[in-house]
């Protein structure tokens, strides 16, 4: 394969819009290139990965037209916690997928960098990817290779998953290439068998494992040796690798790891369900996974390989015409295993459950649980066991007479039906931009053949209308996840005040049909929001007051590690400049001690001063931040979770003064004396805390409470004050 074997020579390829321009590593099917199209200055992320050699023209389009069929439905996954699918193509017997160019490093890189994570964040991760897989399940995806190799952490510390599908489009001899690492172990993929929703519990296994130990659960030099392993092999103890896992983990994680998948959890939630429940029985924050008693049977995933080309065609010709009569990808049912059905348990959490990283370098962050974001698609058929003539007449009369009334009625919200809207950065989004939102509804009826439920922003000024998308769901639980624009996209607060959902008939661009819930902010409460999430006329670049206090609390860390830095070097005119580079963070303009950071503190590449609003003076972003807070909640259209969630926020707000109180006093103190270490070691912790926050009490989460939360949940929390509740159009 012409660079393939030798992918540096391939920098500065044009492969259709793309020019690639650096080698930036290999994942377990090919190499990643960083790239732009010609002559645009976005980057993207170019994953090259091997055909399947040289075929007949027949075979080449059956070929042709899985790799599209399977990638178009990778393309249409929209999580916050999966890599998108830009685009894709195939060059020179290659194909290649295209994605957002998002620093970050691979879990495999942090695990072999800083070995294994401690068992509460190794919770949150896990939640995480189980919440990723659920989704793409529902919506006919399964990802067939999950490892530590596919699944990176951002620099602000969230977790993303790519390679969704893309081991099913590998020939047989490429497919079978793994190392200790790699994903594409489950027993029932290295003897040739139906991959399923089973095969990623099983990856999601070994992904736990070595979260847990910092190693593979089957080491080994060849793949011949990993292979034998996955097949046959017990899972290594826990106490060869490491004394302090908490008894029981070992049999969730073996029952995940099971050759037959028949014994394994059932669902990638469940899963996740049982280690939570382990490590931290009592964390009322967390939202779990629900598993109900619905089955849904595995997907094929059947693999084009040269010798049988002609099977996989009448195979994937077959999967086309059911999914033109079904709506939904063929579903196989011969290996006997069922999978149930999740969904989470309340549609918000109150407030949010956070776990520390225990690796700085990671750029942790806070976020809501990404449980909140798991999808309901498909109605499953159940396999019906064999009764009378007679039972089946009466079935099928009161189904008739059940299905007439429903029509007849024409209602679709049934009782007690409501929904909620949250907002949240959007992935693509720069931090500290509301680009993104969830919405869950209980209560809805099933629509009528070809009909859907569409979600509309709608601005009542402008009358400018901003389709979401199309909810899912099934059991009276209907949901989305609208996962924004790329940077530079407007702020969804800031997009329109009201909210519909409709009952559409095909597809539409703009709501045509019957309202069935709305939601509008209310009108004075949400101004002083706007000034906290979205705008404030008198800071720099008219940002958000809450979203100043984030950024500039984010600038005043890095600057804290920069200080950190220069300690070694003992560089005295450095480290000053690097000290009032903090002050004037803090203190703004008009703090008593700013000073502008002249041509010496260049020289010495220290140059960041802050945007001269400050932090902590008089008017500067902590003090606005909790004056508009208390300007929202003390207006009579106030809604209870604005209330909640300002006091929460109003928390975290006094964590972070009282820590950048402190390092205003010891920067000042610095300047004095240049040499002293421990003023140096304490303003970088305290930095830390006043962005991250601090597990105070060591029970692994950080919580809105004196002495842990610090910017980022009080910027999170001041964005769950814009909850929006749907009620049914009257």
């Amino acid at each position: 394969m012409i660079g393939y074997s030798t992918p540096d020579k391939l920098t500065g390829t044009i492969i259709g819009d793309y020019r690639l321009e650096e080698l930036v590593g290999r994942g377990n099917w090919g190499p990643i290139f960083l790239a732009r199209t010609n002559g645009g200055a976005t980057a993207y992320t170019l994953h090259l990965i091997a055909g399947p050699g040289k075929l007949g023209m027949q075979e080449q389009q059956v070929y042709l037209e899985r790799f599209q069929h399977q990638m178009k439905e990778v393309a249409n996954l929209q999580h916050p916690n999966i890599l998108p699918l830009l685009n894709f193509g195939m060059f020179q017997g290659m194909y290649y997928l295209v994605s957002p160019y998002i620093p970050m490093r691979s879990l495999h890189t942090r695990l072999t960098k800083n070995g294994a994570l401690d068992i509460f964040t190794a919770g949150r991760y896990i939640d995480q990817i189980a919440a990723t897989l659920e989704y793409a399940h529902q919506n006919g995806v399964i990802h067939g290779s999950l490892s530590v190799d596919c699944i990176y952490i951002r620099l602000d510390g969230q977790l993303v998953v790519s390679d969704f599908g893309v081991r099913n489009l590998l020939p047989m001899e490429n497919a079978g290439m793994i190392n200790e690492w790699s994903g594409a172990c489950a027993p029932e993929q290295l003897l040739g068998k139906h991959a399923g929703t089973y095969t990623d519990v099983y990856g999601l296994g070994a992904v736990l494992y070595a979260l847990l130990t910092g190693t593979p659960v089957f080491p080994g030099s060849t793949s011949e040796e990993v292979t034998q392993q996955h097949l046959y092999a017990s899972v290594p103890a826990f106490s060869h690798r490491r004394n302090d896992v908490p008894a029981g983990l070992y049999s969730i994680v073996a029952r995940a790891l099971a050759k037959n998948p028949a014994q394994r959890f059932r669902r990638p939630g469940a899963l996740a369900n049982a280690y939570n429940r382990n490590v931290a029985p009592n964390n009322g924050l967390r939202v779990p996974f629900v598993v109900d008693s619905s089955v849904l049977p595995a997907y094929r995933s059947d693999r084009p390989s040269s010798p049988h080309l002609a099977m996989a065609d009448r195979q994937f010709n077959e999967r086309k015409q059911s999914d033109s009569v079904n709506g939904f990808m063929a579903l196989d049912t011969t290996n006997g295993v069922s999978i149930e059905h999740s969904l989470p348990e309340t549609p918000l959490p109150a407030t949010l459950s956070v776990f520390p990283e225990s690796d700085l370098l990671s750029q942790r962050e806070v976020r809501r649980s990404s449980l909140m974001r798991q999808f309901q698609r498909k109605n499953v058929r159940r396999t019906l066991p064999l009764i009378s003539l007679a039972s089946i007449l009466l079935v099928v009369l009161v189904t008739f007479v059940t299905i007439f009334a429903v029509r007849g009625s024409g209602t679709t919200t049934g009782s007690g039906t409501s929904g909620q809207v949250t907002f949240f950065d959007g992935q693509s989004g720069s931090n500290g931009h509301t680009g993104a939102l969830d919405i869950v509804i209980h209560g809805l009826n099933v629509p009528a053949s070809g009909s859907t439920y569409a979600a509309w922003l709608i601005n009542n000024q402008t009358e400018q209308v901003t389709p979401l998308g199309t909810l899912t769901g099934t059991n009276s639980t209907y949901s989305l996840s609208y996962a924004g624009g790329e940077d530079g996209s407007p702020n969804l607060l800031a997009t329109g005040e009201k909210f519909e959902i409709t009952l559409e008939q095909g597809t539409v661009k703009l709501p045509t049909g019957k309202v069935i819930l709305v939601g509008q902010f209310p009108a004075e409460s949400f101004v002083h929001i706007g000034h906290l999430l979205v705008s404030f006329p008198d800071s720099p670049g008219k940002i958000g007051v809450l979203v100043g206090t984030l950024e500039q609390t984010h600038l005043l860390n890095i600057q804290a590690d920069v200080l950190q830095g220069l300690a070694p070097s003992h560089n005295s005119a450095a480290i000053s400049c690097a000290a009032q580079s903090i002050l004037d963070v803090i203190e703004g303009l008009h703090g008593t001690d700013y000073r502008p950071l002249g041509k010496a503190c260049a020289a010495q590449n220290v140059t960041a001063t802050g945007d001269g609003f400050g932090l902590l003076s008089k008017g500067g972003y902590v003090a606005d931040s909790t004056e508009h807070a208390t300007f929202a909640i003390t207006q009579p259209d106030a809604t209870s979770a604005m209330r909640l969630h300002a006091k929460l926020m109003a928390v975290a707000l006094t964590n972070v003064k009282g820590w950048e109180t402190m390092i205003e006093q010891d920067a000042f103190q610095l300047l004095k004396n240049p040499t002293d270490m421990s003023k140096i070691q304490e303003i970088a912790a305290l930095a830390e805390d006043a962005y991250f926050g601090v597990d105070a009490n060591g029970d692994g989460q950080i919580e809105p409470v004196p002495g842990e939360a610090g910017a980022l949940t009080a910027y999170q929390q001041g964005q769950l004050m814009a909850t929006l509740t749907l009620v049914p159009n009257a």
